[in-house]
């Protein structure tokens, strides 16, 4: 197991693996901010999943920041790619003059907007429970 320096970037943390050989108070000294706080970790302390790479902390894993990870790179490119899709059918409604069908358009579209306020994704609590959450109106 390899040893490294776990340290408090402002914004997350920051990973330093030193060479071997090299003196982990020293890799320390070069490499971590004056000021920021650091932790030497064995590399088995870290996430095996590194999904949420960018919600890591000193401390685990940041469920608040996890949930924008997701939000970010797994629901809204899925739910920017059926609003594209309902775009296209809603201008092809109105073109036809086929009110009934732009408004029900239009509401879907509302639906997936609105994906992200959903409660059942603000309630959650666990970085676990996050990847759970998929909503029926992203399938197929």
């Amino acid at each position: 197991m390899a040893k490294m320096i776990m340290y408090d970037n402002g914004d997350g943390v920051s990973i330093v693996c030193p060479a071997p050989g090299v003196d982990l108070e020293s890799a320390a000294a070069a490499t971590v901010p004056k000021g920021a706080s650091y932790k030497v970790i064995e590399d088995s302390q870290l996430p095996a999943d590194r999904k949420f790479r960018d919600a890591w902390t000193m401390n685990g894993i940041d469920v608040a920041k996890a949930k924008k990870v997701w939000l970010e790179t797994k629901i809204r490119p899925a739910r920017d790619e059926k609003l594209a899709e309902l775009d296209i059918a809603w201008m092809k409604a109105i073109e036809n003059g086929e009110a009934k069908l732009a408004d029900s358009i239009a509401a879907k579209k509302q639906q997936l907007r609105d994906i992200t306020e959903r409660k059942e994704f603000t309630k959650i609590k666990k970085v676990e429970d996050i990847e759970n959450f998929w909503p029926e109106i992203l399938e197929g």
